[in-house]
């Protein structure tokens, strides 16, 4: 299933995953301010946010990704810090032919290890922020199947 944010960014919901509904979202605090979209497989124990912003002109031209990845993780580590929060690791790569740039995470929920992964990407006046969260014992087919919907994902104009 083909799911959009507003029209500005399309991504494919693998089979397993559901997205969550408004009420969902809500209780689990994970979509702030602004347009998003949140896709869960619960027997994977995944879960992947997709959040978008628009920026005026000026600070689409003057901020680049690797200053608000950077803002993003210092944000981040800040709301984490309860959780045993651990930079691993900054990372780069393409989303439809723009750079992403982020950074991988670990945590402790609950006494279960956790892994993440946040990425921004810019395309003129568009941020968008896409944040993964998975189990840390199944990092290698929780990552594969992160980086397949990456893969898969159409930014508009």
């Amino acid at each position: 299933m083909r799911i959009s944010i507003d029209n500005k960014l399309y991504m494919d919901c693998p089979e397993g995953f559901r997205k969550l509904t408004d009420e969902e979202l809500q209780k689990m605090n994970l979509i702030a301010n602004g347009k998003g979209l949140c896709i869960s497989d619960s027997e994977r124990h995944i879960v992947i946010t997709v959040t978008w912003t628009q920026v005026n002109a000026l600070s689409g031209w003057l901020m680049g990704t690797r200053e608000v990845s950077g803002s993003m993780e210092r944000q981040i580590r800040k709301k984490m810090k309860n959780f045993s929060y651990e930079w691993v690791d900054n990372l780069k790569r393409t989303i439809d032919g723009q750079v992403a740039r982020g950074f991988n995470y670990e945590y402790l929920v609950n006494g279960i290890h956790m892994i993440g992964q946040s990425l921004v990407v810019k395309m003129e006046e568009n941020v968008f922020y896409i944040h993964f969260y998975g189990r840390k014992v199944r990092r290698e087919e929780s990552l594969r199947i992160f980086n397949e919907i990456l893969d898969g994902m159409v930014i508009t104009e």
